[in-house]
């Protein structure tokens, strides 16, 4: 059985098995905050003024201290985990969504507090203190949302809400909504049900392409070898990927749809990438070439739609190319 947080808080994990335990614990609650705090600023959008930008920053913080981990748990010997907690995607009210994030910090807080006295490691509790110090800064700034929003800051925290480093998120292990009727249910039943224009369509395909291509590419510069190519895969690559799927994820939420962030993570979707540099590099230039297509089929979609869509495709059009000339680059040096 893994040492598991529970074990924590009774004695200390001292071999790299045990400490490499509690750091994928930690991955999968940063995960699920990246995606869930994004899909909560895309959900809020114009009407909250600047907090949708401000909780893209704080995504962007979770992004680093997921690559954190991910490069300590490689460098103790484990395999980097790339799955993640189920979310509480959407709700009706903005301060629901908001108290769900304030609650998420909480648990991330009491989390890396039980994980930093349980740790025999130096170098892991450097990065851990300096990940908690983040998360108390993180809640602070959504408790002040809450009341600029006009909510109750005060709002006792339900332990058991499902989102980000919960031990037990919900029966059914999947990602929630609050549907039209106040009810919640399972968010993959739920967008079975809706039926999007076929541009909404597209651009979901594409932002689920591009959230794949996020965690394959930083998954390849956790267990990379080669400095060079870890450090290009995290900030050329993934980086840039990510831009690309908020990029795209905004539109989608501009036309009244909720961006689809959701994996099969039970298909092991990693499996079918190669692991050794060279043979990675040429799955990848296949990658950006599919990519570049899809932007362009794209563009051919939008037309005339939506002038500033066009502008940002136009734009990732351009990044594609120089991606797939970048990986060419490196395969022949």
């Amino acid at each position: 059985m893994a040492f598991s947080s529970e074990d924590a808080r009774a004695k200390k994990a001292t071999s790299n098995e045990e400490i490499v335990a509690l750091l994928l614990e930690d991955m999968k609650g940063e995960h699920a905050a990246i995606i869930q705090y994004l899909q909560h600023a895309y959900k809020i959008g114009e009407a909250g003024g600047e907090i949708p930008s401000e909780i893209e920053g704080i995504a962007r913080d979770e992004m680093r201290h997921f690559r954190w981990l991910g490069e300590l748990v490689a460098e103790l010997g484990g395999e980097p985990n790339m799955q993640r907690d189920p979310i509480f995607l959407d709700s009706p009210s903005t301060n629901d969504l908001l108290s769900l994030d304030v609650d998420a910090e909480q648990r991330a807080i009491d989390q890396y507090r039980d994980h930093i006295a349980a740790i025999d490691h130096p170098k892991v509790t450097l990065y851990l203190n300096r990940i908690l110090m983040d998360e108390l800064f993180h809640q602070g700034k959504f408790k002040d949302f809450v009341e600029e929003m006009g909510g109750n800051q005060a709002k006792e925290a339900a332990s058991n809400d499902t989102g980000p480093w919960n031990k037990n998120p919900n029966p059914l292990s999947k990602d929630l909504e609050l549907n039209s009727a106040g009810q919640v249910v399972a968010a993959d039943l739920e967008r079975k049900n809706r039926d999007d224009h076929p541009l909404v369509k597209m651009l979901n395909s594409r932002v689920q392409m591009e959230y794949e291509t996020i965690l394959i590419y930083l998954h390849q510069a956790f267990i990379s070898r080669n400095p060079t190519q870890r450090d290009h895969l995290i900030s050329d690559r993934a980086v840039w990927h990510m831009t690309h799927m908020g990029t795209l994820g905004e539109a989608v939420a501009e036309l009244e749809t909720r961006p689809e962030m959701e994996l099969d993570f039970s298909s092991a979707f990693l499996s079918k990438v190669p692991v050794e540099p060279e043979e990675f590099n040429n799955w990848a230039i296949g990658r950006e070439k599919s990519l570049l297509e899809n932007t362009e089929n794209l563009l051919e979609e939008t037309g005339d739609i939506d002038e500033g869509l066009t502008n940002e495709l136009k734009r990732l059009e351009g990044h594609n190319r120089f991606q797939v000339e970048q990986f060419k680059i490196e395969k022949n040096n």
